[in-house]
């Protein structure tokens, strides 16, 4: 039996609650619940779902399309995130990923 997490997504404004299994992408249980999420691939190779986790740690193993640097300042793509304690969590961070990982240095 796996593990389940409470996941505290603040989109747009609004902050909704939900429960993610550890075997599940926060993504996937996110719109089984309703919350309309940005996305794109799917695949962990665009910016288009990334979020920052505010608080707890997720694996995201998968993921190609987020440098380790902005992994480690708890940027996430939440198509390839699965749970890994109760985690807090700010959606709509796909421009500042995109600017900060390609954008031209100034």
């Amino acid at each position: 039996m796996s593990q389940t997490y409470s996941v505290e997504i603040n989109h747009q404004g609004t902050t909704q609650t939900i429960q993610v299994a550890e075997d599940r992408t926060i993504l996937d249980a996110a719109r089984d619940a309703g919350v309309d999420l940005p996305f794109s691939c799917s695949a962990g190779v665009c910016t288009t779902c990334a979020a920052q986790i505010t608080e707890g740690k997720v694996e995201q193993s998968e993921g190609m399309g987020l440098s380790p640097d902005l992994q480690a300042e708890g940027y996430a793509l939440l198509c390839v995130s699965y749970p890994r304690s109760d985690i807090k969590l700010e959606s709509n961070k796909e421009e500042i990923v995109y600017d900060r990982q390609f954008g031209q240095p100034s």
